[in-house]
């Protein structure tokens, strides 16, 4: 059963996201107060616990259970054109290394 509830938005720096992980019944279980957290997750919470939505009607926190027990955090990395380049020579010098090291292999059988 979902409980509904219209309540103010949290300020700033007192708001909070919480996803955590139950071994024994491998589910995820979200809570934030977070509003554009609620909006990303609740997709994927189809029978929430809580809800709260503000005066103007909108989705601003939100309890359940994340359905199909995944979840995935990634953070996109943007590299500057020297580190690329750094990373560029990296990867270049590490084939360098296999071709030879693969070669000497060879060389080794004959």
């Amino acid at each position: 059963m979902t409980e509904i509830k219209q309540m103010a938005t949290a300020p700033r720096e007192e708001r909070e996201t919480i996803i955590s992980y139950e071994c024994l019944t491998g589910t995820w279980h979200i809570y934030t107060d977070e509003p554009k957290h609620a909006r990303k997750y609740e997709k994927y919470v189809t029978h929430p616990q809580r809800k709260g939505y503000n005066s103007a009607g909108q989705l601003i926190m939100l309890e359940g259970d994340i359905d199909k027990g995944t979840v995935s955090i990634s953070k996109k990395v943007h590299l500057t054109e020297k580190q690329k380049e750094r990373r560029k020579q990296v990867l270049q010098n590490a084939l360098i290394s296999h071709r030879a090291s693969s070669r000497s292999k060879k060389s080794d059988i004959n």
